[in-house]
């Protein structure tokens, strides 16, 4: 009975490394935000507007996502068997969308005027290992699906923050960069690929990210009035803040409770699979080749 479980094991493995193969995977895809978390720490929307007036106010809320907009991938796979593989992923965002929120007549040390709000992440790059599943077999059409964690190693978001009051004639552009916390995120995506070649295929799917990151601190890099640039130190409060989930908050307002960003998102994308290694061939397809082959008796 051993004898029998090891060579099943054995023809497992030999089968396992018939099918074996890395691949080398890239892509082009755009994303959308999906329903989130919208407000900052202060109550202050990502997207979106607020008006004021003596006789009402109105709000128009958005959804926001840091990692939605214009992306690339690019990778590598390695099917254990026809079925069954992993493949790790580096996520670019080339040119990721920019969130806006607008305060009209906005009090502003008492003469009324507009805030608006512009944040972005202007580069972000995720990590994405996950667990592959398709239908292999010779045929052109392979389905598949892809499972797996979101791993953020460049999240960092700009803020703009411009106070424009008109009846003093003054336009001011706070810059601050809020870096946030590791918290990996999940995925999962669905698709379809075309065998164009022996070592190549078209694919295209769509795909999930859900994750949300804790912000960590936020400093100010940037200040202009009317377009002449000031010391940072001239806003009067602190340039460098630090968040945490807990948190005692000082007087000088230099630590405060942390919050969510949002980086969820709901993309399409589509790219070029490129075979590294060809399929060994099984070793019953290699018998079946001998039998073909005529017997030469040696002398």
């Amino acid at each position: 009975m051993k004898k029998v479980a090891l060579l099943a094991f054995g023809m497992s493995l030999i089968i396992s490394s018939a099918n074996a193969q890395f691949y080398f995977n890239t892509g082009l895809g755009y994303a959308i935000p999906t329903a989130g978390q919208t407000l900052d720490g202060n109550g202050t929307p990502y997207s979106g507007t607020y008006s004021r007036s003596t006789f009402r106010e109105n709000y128009a809320m958005k959804a926001a996502s840091y990692s939605s907009g214009l992306s690339c991938t690019v990778g590598f796979g390695y099917m254990f068997t026809d079925h069954v593989g992993v493949q790790t992923d580096a996520y670019l965002g080339i040119y990721n969308t920019k969130n806006s929120f607008v305060y009209e007549n906005a009090n502003l040390g008492g003469a009324m005027g507009n805030v608006t709000i512009n944040s972005r992440s202007k580069s972000t790059i995720f990590l994405t290992p996950a667990l592959v599943l398709q239908t292999g077999g010779s045929s052109a059409w392979n389905l598949y699906t892809r499972t797996g964690v979101v791993l953020p190693l460049i999240s960092t978001v700009t803020v703009d923050e411009i106070y424009n009051v008109p009846s003093q004639g003054l336009t001011t552009d706070l810059t601050s960069k809020i870096k946030t916390s590791f918290s990996p995120g999940l995925s999962a995506s669905a698709g379809v690929q075309y065998r164009l070649g022996d070592r190549t295929m078209l694919w295209g799917e769509l795909g999930f990210t859900s994750m949300s990151l804790f912000t960590k601190e936020s400093q100010y890099t940037r200040v202009t009035q009317n377009g002449v640039s000031y010391p940072v130190d001239s806003i009067g409060g602190p340039n460098l803040v630090k968040y945490s989930k807990t948190v005692v908050v000082d007087s000088n307002g230099t630590t405060a409770p942390a919050w969510s960003l949002p980086f969820s998102n709901f993309g399409i994308n589509v790219g070029i699979r490129i075979m590294l290694s060809d399929k060994k061939r099984k070793g019953s397809e290699a018998m079946e080749d001998n039998k073909s082959k005529p017997y030469k008796r040696k002398r």
